[in-house]
This record gives structure tokens, C-alpha cells and sequence, in this order.
């Protein structure tokens, strides 16, 4: 008898420690950032030249990792992003870097250009707006 008691006890000063461990909230997690970094808008860039990647609070993994939280690159060239949850397409607007590289070599004809970055899940898809970029304007020589 003395042993339950014991038993009961135990539970009854846990409880609200447990109580209190359902009931709050779980950490919001940061709002994710990506960018062009390289080249700025506006740049005029050679016919062939560096992209960088910028990303804050997601990580980078290859197009085969399903992992929470991360995704792969994708750079679109004159043409805006899909709803969430479509597939980005493989094609000369949508260049796909499923190496998980955060940087790469364009080369685009002379002319003007709109290009966004957009992070993709493990199967290309887009993950959310707040993974596509803004745009940025660059001119080709």
C-alpha cells in the first residue's frame, strides 16, 4: 500500500511538468532567405559568368536526400515559379543543379535576362514562396 502511494505521488508532482511540456507551443523556426547573390541586380556580366546562391535557414542537400528543412537550387531564367508543390521543369528556362551546388557557370546569348532562384525538394518540386527569390535584372554582352 505504501508503495502505491509512493506511486501515485510520483505521477501527481510530474504531471504538471508533463502537463506543461504537451501544451507548449513548438519553437517556431526561422523564415528561410534566398537570394542571387552573384551577380547583382542590374550587372551587365559576360556572356559566361559565375551564379552564387544565397540561403539562410535551410540547408542545401542533393536532389536525392529528402531531408527536412533542405532542398537544391534551381535557377529560372525569364519566367516566374510554379505554386508550391509543382514540379519544376528541366529546360532551358529552368536549369536544375541537383548536385547540391551553391554556386555555378552560366552562359546565356547576349540580351536582357530576369533570373530568380528557386529551392526544390527531392523530387523538384517547389517547396513554398518564401524559397523563390526575388528577381534580379542582369544584361548578357
Amino acid at each position: 500500500m505504501l508503495r502505491l502511494a509512493l506511486v501515485l505521488s510520483a505521477l501527481a508532482l510530474s504531471a504538471p511538468t508533463l502537463a506543461a511540456q504537451v501544451a507548449a507551443p513548438a519553437a517556431q523556426q526561422p523564415v528561410p532567405e534566398i537570394s542571387i547573390r552573384e551577380p547583382r541586380d542590374g550587372a551587365t556580366v559576360p556572356r559566361t559568368f559565375t551564379l552564387v546562391f544565397g540561403l539562410k535557414n535551410w540547408g542545401v542537400a542533393p536532389a536525392s536526400v529528402n531531408f527536412p528543412r533542405t532542398g537544391h537550387f534551381h535557377v529560372l531564367i525569364n519566367t516566374d515559379a510554379g505554386a508550391p508543390g509543382t514540379v519544376i521543369p528541366a529546360d532551358s528556362l529552368h536549369r536544375h543543379f541537383g548536385t547540391g551546388a551553391i554556386e555555378t557557370t552560366l552562359t546565356l546569348a547576349p540580351g536582357s535576362y530576369t533570373l530568380r532562384a528557386v529551392l526544390g525538394d527531392h523530387e523538384h518540386k517547389v517547396i513554398s514562396r518564401e524559397l523563390v527569390s526575388a528577381p534580379i535584372r542582369i544584361t548578357v554582352r
